[in-house]
């Protein structure tokens, strides 16, 4: 009974191991979404917070340029 209670332990800590392993690459673009703030929401942030706005527009381009989004 004992050797079959270890090769049966055996293989399920061997099916449990393959089933953690991902099979769908990880991607660049995981955790981006591009930023489309409102237009009037757009008026205000330039106008009040330019720096931010310029960042919000570098991170929209580097999205693009990454293929994350067209």
């Amino acid at each position: 009974m004992t050797r079959s209670a270890t090769w049966m332990t055996l293989a399920c800590v061997g099916l449990l191991a393959a089933g953690c392993q991902t099979t769908v690459p990880a991607s660049e673009c995981d955790g981006w979404r591009k930023l489309t703030p409102a237009a009037q929401t757009r008026a205000l942030v330039i106008a009040e917070d330019r720096p931010f706005a310029e960042q919000v527009a570098a991170h929209n381009a580097f999205g693009a340029k990454r293929g994350c989004w067209k």
